[in-house]
């Protein structure tokens, strides 16, 4: 399982600022352009769902396969 703060940091990394948030949701907002990324207000993601949001926020698979290997996934 992945960290909400760790997928949080990995989007802020990727430019991403925070925009607003819903009861359930957390928009965040690229810098600069138009592009939104949806996360689940919960305390931990599952790596699909991690790999889901990442590449939306348009880090390459390599990088989402370096980040996902930092947690494991029981």
């Amino acid at each position: 399982m992945v960290p909400h703060d760790a997928l949080i940091n990995a989007l802020r990394e990727l430019g991403y600022t925070f925009k607003r948030q819903t009861s359930r949701v957390q928009i965040y907002r690229k810098r600069g352009g138009v592009e939104r990324v949806a996360i689940r207000r919960s305390r931990t993601h599952a790596p699909e769902a991690a790999r889901s949001i990442l590449r939306n926020g348009g880090m390459d698979e390599e990088g989402i396969e370096r980040f996902l290997s930092t947690y494991p996934s029981n």
